[in-house]
């Protein structure tokens, strides 16, 4: 279930990204897991409230994982890891003006990659 839930979020969330950027995602989940502000499960990572909105639109529930997004995936599992330690991460131009300007005003930027800005 835990990978389960991992394949969704990044397919959800990723899904029209190269692999790197499948990764990419993949790895703000598990640098997550390891962080005390977060829960310690892929589950309970993906599930917290207000944090995906794939999880709030129910996107995350009718996706088809892609065998891209599962290779992706497998090689963040197996510690791929181009995150610079990000815990969030935001598309600009798809999030509402409120939730980009708490990400600006809140959080630390450290870079953009196809359209996903990553932030500690």
């Amino acid at each position: 279930m835990i990978t389960c839930h991992l394949l969704k979020i990044v397919e959800a969330e990723a899904g029209v990204c190269d692999k790197k950027g499948k990764i990419l995602v993949a790895n703000v989940i598990l640098n997550r897991m390891k962080s005390d502000q977060f829960p310690d499960t892929v589950t309970g990572v993906v599930y917290q409230p207000s944090q995906f909105s794939p999880v709030s639109n129910g996107s995350i529930n009718t996706c088809k994982v892609s065998s891209d997004t599962k290779e992706s995936v497998d090689r963040a599992l197996k510690g791929e890891d181009y995150s610079q330690g990000a815990l969030f991460f935001m598309n600009r131009s798809a999030s509402r003006s409120g939730a980009v300007s708490w990400f600006d005003g809140k959080l630390t930027y450290l870079f953009r990659y196809q359209g996903h800005e990553f932030f500690k």
